[in-house]
C-alpha cells in the first residue's frame, strides 16, 4: 500500500508470523494465538515503545524482534 517513509503495516489475517521491510515501509504479522498457519507457532506481539517481540504462547519465549529504525 501507499506509505510513507517508515510506516509499520500491522497485520493479523494471514494466522502466519512475518516480518518483511519493503522501500517506504514494514509488513509485520504477529500470526495466531489460535490457529497458526504454515507450522508456525502459536504466537502474539508486544511492542514495547521501540521494538515488536513475538513470543510463544505456550510457554512466553521469544522467537523474533524487530527494532524500530530512527530516521
Amino acid at each position: 500500500p501507499p506509505a510513507e517513509k517508515g510506516f509499520v503495516l500491522l497485520n493479523g489475517h494471514t494466522h502466519v508470523p512475518k516480518c518483511v521491510e519493503y522501500e517506504n515501509y514494514t509488513y509485520l504479522n504477529p500470526g495466531s494465538v489460535s490457529i497458526p498457519k504454515e507450522n508456525s507457532k502459536h504466537s502474539y506481539i508486544i511492542f514495547n515503545g521501540t521494538e515488536f517481540v513475538w513470543k510463544d504462547v505456550e510457554n512466553g519465549e521469544e522467537y523474533m524482534r524487530y527494532k524500530l529504525k530512527k530516521e
